[in-house]
């Protein structure tokens, strides 16, 4: 018997994977109770289950200690099949076949998880949608960059974060994920039918349907080129129940589509300084500044929004100053 340490995520989790005689193998998760809430885990696993998503079996429980041994979803997470990154952006999947072929499985997956409705999905609320915009103003440009916001840039955050929001509820809505990244997704290219494993799905809410694929398409660990994402959002949406008989133009659904990444790796920024500053985790730090790149060119690119562009720019000397990322 073996056990081996898995990575650690934005969580208070630990997962291990155990080894017994022959290929067979499971997932041991440590998941405190009194920091996670392991009830909506369970039941939304059984739920999606039930509906055949490739959510992991789980073989016991321990409710009052928090300990569980799960399916083992294997070790290819999506982030393993992607070609390296280069600094613009512009890395092709052309010439990586399997990636690809690995990124069209995840969209599709989506089209199984975005009709599901249950009470045990609650709504993804205007209330949470600024909360989360708000991590980025609190954790990040003031606790951990010590910024001085003034009542203009205050204003600029202020139209943006109606901006990002409004796009969020404007557009049709569907069972989210919402943490549907290239580190939360493995591929099963040798199972009977190639499929998609889900991971980390415990905090799923009822909220904007471009959600998961602008997670996927424009992740917060690795960069798409803009060929790509166009050619994959079209795969999507002409895949889609919810978009592909609908009057809703390609312009419009390419706008709530990049608002919502944005919102989205806002707050991502938001929670890597968080959980270094609350949590002692510093492993998100590092990517910080992509993602803010990824920011600055996405706001520069719609005009309710090129203005927070013109801000996080000036933010480079505060992140130089900054010890927390050196």
């Amino acid at each position: 018997m073996s056990l081996l340490s898995l990575r650690v995520e934005a969580s208070h989790r630990v997962f291990y994977r155990t080894s017994g005689h022959g290929d067979e193998s499971w997932v041991a998760m440590s998941s405190p109770p009194e920091l996670e809430n392991n009830d909506q885990f369970l039941a939304l696993d059984e739920l999606f289950h039930a509906n055949g998503l490739g959510v992991p079996k789980i073989m016991h429980k321990d409710l009052a200690l928090g300990y569980f041994l799960m399916e083992d979803l294997g070790d290819t997470h999506l982030e393993d099949l992607y070609p390296a990154n280069d600094l613009a952006g512009t890395t092709g999947l052309s010439d990586t076949p399997l990636a690809q072929e690995a990124v069209i499985a995840a969209l599709d997956t989506l089209q199984q998880l975005q009709p599901l409705r249950s009470e045990l999905i609650p709504p993804y609320d205007q209330t949470r949608m600024t909360m989360e915009f708000d991590l980025f103003d609190e954790w990040f440009l003031t606790k951990l960059l010590g910024c001085k916001v003034t009542a203009e840039q205050q204003d600029l955050l202020t139209s943006v974060k109606h901006t990002l929001i409004t796009a969020m509820l404007d557009q049709p809505q569907a069972c989210v994920h919402r943490d549907y990244h290239c580190r939360n997704l493995l591929y099963r290219s040798r199972a009977p039918a190639k499929s998609i494993g889900i991971v980390d799905f415990q905090d799923a809410l009822y909220g904007p349907a471009l959600y998961d694929p602008a997670s996927l398409l424009r992740d917060c660990y690795y960069t798409f080129s803009e060929q790509d994402i166009d050619t994959l959002l079209k795969h999507y949406l002409n895949a889609s129940s919810i978009f592909s008989d609908s009057d809703y133009d390609l312009a419009t659904i390419k706008t709530w589509f990049d608002l919502t990444a944005m919102q989205r790796q806002m707050k991502a920024v938001g929670i890597f300084a968080r959980l270094h500053l609350r949590d002692g985790k510093s492993s998100h730090l590092e990517h910080i500044p992509s993602v803010l790149n990824r920011i600055v060119d996405l706001a520069a690119s719609h005009n309710d929004t090129y203005a927070l562009a013109d801000f996080l720019k000036t933010l480079d000397q505060p992140m130089a100053d900054c010890r927390h990322l050196a």
